[in-house]
């Protein structure tokens, strides 16, 4: 996790600027938001690129296992939750608000707390598989399919006895660097209830800040720093290849 007063104070120092520059905390509290969701949406793709790399033998383990070090800075929002039953619709839905995807269903005996993995059916050949006297889902092999951001669970269970489980990844907290007024400057407050870092993993500090500075040159229209920024970003993805 970054910590956010330090994010902040190392953008300031960048930019050369105080607590009553160009940048005030809400703003730069959006440009930290911003920064955060373009890196983590990039943790994906440069996931998969390095997977493809590594089904290639063109990378390393231990230290230098990319992949597993790239999986995790996702794991961080890893999590789980219990998902809502809709008898009527036969529908389970997730009643959070993080939701960003799923990584995985739990089919969770309420009598003795045992769980079974719930595999992802094919929708094109639902009808085939339900209907099967060999493949058909059952509670010690269960399926689902997804229906929008919900899912509908084969066989059909009974809540009394049966919870399903989602594991999944959630989207990012907004970050939020919380202060103070003091004769009309910002001044820290770590103990303020609201305080959120950037909880990215440290190893993205760079990435980050350079993130940062692009977004606030542009905002202050500094052209020297959206240059300076661009080129710091080029750099790091010429060692990402």
């Amino acid at each position: 996790m970054i910590n956010v007063n330090t994010a902040r104070n190392t953008v300031l120092q960048l930019l050369n600027k105080t607590n009553r520059g160009y940048i005030g905390p809400e703003e730069l509290n959006n440009f930290f938001n911003l920064a955060q969701l373009a890196i983590f949406e990039d943790l994906f793709f440069e996931y998969n690129r390095h997977i493809n790399k590594r089904n290639n033998r063109l990378t390393n383990d231990s230290f230098a296992d990319i992949p597993k070090n790239i999986r995790e800075n996702i794991d961080i929002f890893s999590t789980y939750a219990n998902l809502s039953y809709n008898d009527i619709s036969d529908i389970w839905s997730f009643t959070g608000n993080d939701f960003y995807r799923t990584e995985g269903l739990s089919l969770v005996n309420k009598n003795n707390g045992k769980k079974k993995n719930v595999d992802e059916g094919d929708k094109s050949k639902l009808n085939l598989s339900i209907n099967s006297n060999v493949v058909a889902p059952t509670t010690t092999y269960p399926e689902y399919i997804k229906i929008g951001n919900d899912y509908r669970l084969f066989p059909k269970v009974s809540t009394t006895d049966y919870d399903l489980e989602l594991l999944y990844i959630r989207t990012p907290k907004h970050p939020k660097w919380t202060y103070i007024n003091v004769s009309g400057n910002p001044l820290y407050n770590p103990s303020a209830s609201d305080l959120q870092h950037i909880e990215l993993g440290v190893n993205l500090f760079e990435s980050f800040i350079v993130k940062v500075m692009l977004y606030a040159g542009f905002s202050i229209r500094e052209q020297d720093v959206v240059q300076a920024s661009s080129n710091e970003k080029i750099k790091s993805e010429q060692k990402k290849s």
